[in-house]
């Protein structure tokens, strides 16, 4: 997957969260993702990008078995 096709798939506030992560601003984070830029920040990005995504994938996750846990009930 490329930088485009991921900056496509987060969600809401994602960018914001990132740039926080990355102590950057959410502007470097857009350009860096967009593929327009390759950043001294860029390493940094990525890892706050991924790191982001795991925790947001692990919620996601966890938001479903509760949810089909509780139709269940």
């Amino acid at each position: 997957m490329d930088l485009k096709e991921l900056k496509k798939q987060l969600p809401s506030g994602a960018i914001k969260e990132i740039a926080k992560r990355a102590n950057t601003s959410k502007s470097t984070i857009c350009i860096v993702l967009g593929g327009k830029s390759d950043s001294p920040k860029k390493p940094e990005i990525l890892k706050a990008t991924a790191q982001y995504l795991k925790e947001y994938k692990t919620r996601e996750r966890k938001a479903k078995e509760a949810l089909i846990k509780a139709l269940e009930a």
